[in-house]
């Protein structure tokens, strides 16, 4: 996780000596892992994507202002955003596994 923590801070501009943040870059660390989980339907995940966790954490910290918003405007400005996991994030991921039975 400590290599995930420096990825995300360096992606952010967080000096790696800053721990003031440490906390919530963590909490947006495990929220990707487990929603990533979620959504592939698994209970481990490879640590291949490790990187793509920390893009996803990036993205929910990034956003966390806008979660459940799908579309915004500010006077002429207007945005839209992504449900769910972004498809940038979703193609690096494995396929979703597909229970059968009850």
């Amino acid at each position: 996780m400590s290599e995930q923590l420096d990825l995300m801070k360096q992606l952010l501009g967080v000096e790696l000596t800053d721990i003031s943040k440490d906390d919530i870059l963590t909490h947006y660390l495990n929220k990707a892992r487990n929603n990533i989980l979620g959504y592939c339907n698994i209970d481990v995940l490879s640590n291949t994507y490790d990187d793509t966790v920390v893009d996803y954490a990036v993205y929910l910290y990034k956003n966390k202002d806008s979660v459940g918003l799908t579309q915004k405007q500010e006077g002429e400005r207007s945005a839209s955003y992504e449900p769910g996991i972004p498809q940038s994030i979703r193609l690096a991921l494995p396929l979703p596994r597909i229970k059968v039975g009850y």
